[in-house]
């Protein structure tokens, strides 16, 4: 990746902040990293790409806080699906720091993503939605964590949670370690608080196109499976926002199918346990809640037990927890 002579950039640089609006990344940056580490070297190269359609009320946020990390080091591509709000205006009003951006219709959020990855070439690499942001300083963080001695090829970190219409619930979370790893088809990873290295991805695709909202999910499988070094943090590294638009908010009944598929796809039994629970346990715990009569109710809930622990016993225990867990909350979310 050639050097950017733009970078690190300043709030001097960037366009003032729209009236009110202060704080980071606003009115604050993070401090500018020297042009090489301690000891020599150089800083690895980073690569940032933000899919985006009609966020125009966010975008500016998200980009400020790519722009303003003091790296060195780093491209940031915009990836706009041809947004028909106030976007690409926005876009334009930063491109002078930008190693590219296009504004045209896609195929989803799958498929500019690829389209961005295809594009980067920094060793490091993660995509940042529209309305999500970096934290300070998180780039500064993420570099030394690569550059350690042991360094890692892949690494989790902390999420802010920013629920903008109940701020009382937001709140910092971490990234889950073990047993994630026994089954990382299920939560676990904060996506904009997770970077890896671009030599890791050992296919011509970054995400599966046809998934439209387990995709990072199936990309830590993919990763995991690989073999690569997974390292967790506690540092808060990103802030997702809830809008209460979010595809994980809305997507429900599909997000179960892609879990399913996900884990056929990485977990190899003779009946599949996502299969077995969907067909039979989840109808009898939603007939549970909300039966016609107290009798049926009591009857459902009898045998969902009964099958939980039929489950439990043939299949390890984390897995059936954890599906059960996901299945229940995207079925009454």
């Amino acid at each position: 990746m050639t050097p950017n002579a733009h970078f690190p950039v300043t709030l001097a640089d960037l366009p003032a902040p729209p009236a009110g609006r202060t704080g980071w990344p606003w009115t604050e940056a993070s401090p500018a990293l020297p042009a090489s580490p301690e000891g020599g070297g150089s800083w690895p190269s980073i690569s940032i790409i933000t899919p985006s359609y009609n966020q125009g009320q966010y975008l500016e946020e998200t980009i400020r806080s790519v722009l303003l990390q003091g790296y060195p080091n780093m491209e940031y591509f915009i990836l706009d699906g041809g947004s028909k709000d106030d976007s690409v205006e926005i876009i334009r009003k930063y491109e002078k720091w930008l190693a590219g951006w296009v504004s045209e219709k896609d195929a989803g959020q799958s498929d500019a993503i690829n389209k961005g990855f295809a594009r980067c070439s920094g060793e490091i690499f993660n995509w940042l939605c529209s309305d999500d942001v970096f934290a300070k300083g998180a780039f500064a963080r993420v570099a030394k964590e690569f550059m350690a001695p042991d360094a890692c090829d892949v690494l989790a970190g902390a999420c802010y949670c920013q629920y903008d219409e109940e701020p009382e619930k937001s709140s910092a979370r971490p990234a889950k370690g073990v047993p994630w790893e026994a089954t990382p088809y299920t939560e676990g990873i904060w996506q904009p608080s997770c970077f890896w290295r671009r030599s890791s991805v050992t296919r011509d695709e970054l995400v599966l196109r046809d998934l439209h909202f387990c995709m990072d999910r199936e990309l830590w499988c993919h990763l995991l499976a690989g073999g690569w070094k997974w390292r967790w943090t506690e540092e808060v590294l990103s802030v997702y926002r809830f809008t209460g638009e979010n595809k994980s908010v809305v997507g429900r009944q599909k997000i179960i199918a892609e879990i399913d598929r996900i884990y056929r796809s990485y977990v190899k039994e003779a009946i599949p346990l996502p299969g077995v629970l969907r067909r039979f346990w989840l109808p009898l715990v939603l007939k549970s809640k909300n039966g016609g009569n107290a009798l049926v109710r009591a009857g459902s809930n009898l045998l969902a037990k009964g099958i939980a622990g039929i489950l439990l016993a043939l299949y390890p225990r984390e897995r059936v927890r954890t599906l059960q867990h996901e299945f229940y909350v995207y079925s009454v979310w």
